[in-house]
């Protein structure tokens, strides 16, 4: 996927875990080009036509403000205020046919495709298909559509892998996963998986992931001092070494241990002037920690055999893999 947005500061395509997690997803948002364009010029003031010949009136449609009939010269629907805008015709969306069924314009079916194409693009397939991209009117309806959106999970050689995380999460439509194709989509509504040509255009799901997993043995002081030198000087942005809560925060941390090169992660656990603390100041909720740990095991790590929400306390000068943790 083209999936810029989820190349930077951490983010990726999603890794999901549970179905409960995936029907929690709402996908139902979508672009879509209509049949309304006009002819390109200098001029803000040129009119809009129907691909099928029609007339246009300004009163026909929902723009969803004046200013947006002048930022483009072809027109799209969007699913999610049901509003028409206007965009650079190169752009690409998905897009809506209609046929007559009928002899008039009162007679037409509309036809969802979930391809992305340009306007043009567009204009030919419904040409080709069916009669023309959609006279999409005020009361025309833009309904709810399913159609494929792309998560993390590729095919690396013989096995399937998720660009970030460890999951073993599948629910394929049946006769999948196929041999022709390597990436992969989940359905908008029924969230079951499909493998697609990793060439095709679908929108995508981006996590933003404040954990990083530092695959460097370091010692506890050495793994805080380069979760703190992560942060730049001029940024908003913070690190630290990461503090673990109870419950579901605590279940995403270890998926993330499950990652590293060490058996153990340094986590912000550190014991100073007699208590246990975390070192960005977080909330402590674990009571069960020693009130007098053994000389030198004044720091906490986090092992992949953690059956119980708990820590191991460990000599700070040991070395091991450690997780930082972004707080804004």
């Amino acid at each position: 996927a083209n999936c810029f947005c989820c190349n930077s500061h951490h983010n990726d395509l999603v890794t999901i875990y549970t179905e409960a997690e995936s029907d929690g997803f709402r996908l139902d948002s979508y672009e879509a080009w209509i049949g309304l364009y006009r002819y390109q010029g200098l001029s803000s003031s040129r009119p809009w036509y129907w691909s099928h010949g029609g007339n246009y009136s300004y009163y026909e449609t929902k723009w969803a403000h004046y200013e947006s009939q002048y930022s483009g010269d072809c027109a799209h629907v969007s699913y999610s205020n049901k509003r028409v805008y206007g965009s650079d015709c190169r752009t690409y969306y998905f897009f809506i046919c209609h046929e007559y069924h009928g002899l008039n314009l009162e007679h037409l079916r509309y036809k969802f495709i979930p391809q992305s194409k340009t306007w043009s693009e567009a204009q030919q397939y419904c040409r080709d298909k069916y009669d023309d991209l959609a006279y999409i009117t005020y009361f025309a309806p833009v309904e709810e559509e399913d159609f494929p959106v792309w998560i993390g999970l590729h095919r690396d050689g013989e096995t399937w892998k998720w660009s970030t995380g460890m999951s073993n999460y599948e629910k394929w439509t049946s006769g999948e996963p196929g041999e022709d194709n390597d990436c992969v989509t989940i359905s908008s509504l029924s969230k079951n998986m499909d493998t697609r040509n990793c060439s095709d255009r679908f929108p995508f799901i981006c996590i933003k992931d404040n954990l990083l997993l530092v695959k460097e043995n370091k010692t506890w002081e050495e793994a805080l001092d380069h979760c703190r030198g992560l942060t730049p000087p001029t940024h908003y942005t913070r690190y630290d070494l990461v503090s673990v809560q109870l419950g579901a925060e605590y279940d995403y941390v270890m998926r993330k241990i499950m990652e590293a090169d060490t058996e153990e992660v340094w986590t912000g656990l550190r014991f100073l002037a007699g208590h246990w603390l975390w070192v960005n100041g977080a909330d402590m909720m674990y009571p069960d920690l020693p009130l007098c740990p053994v000389d030198f095991q004044h720091c906490g790590s986090m092992s992949k055999n953690n059956n119980t929400e708990g820590f191991q306390t460990r000599d700070c000068t040991e070395t091991r893999n450690f997780l930082c943790y972004r707080k804004n």
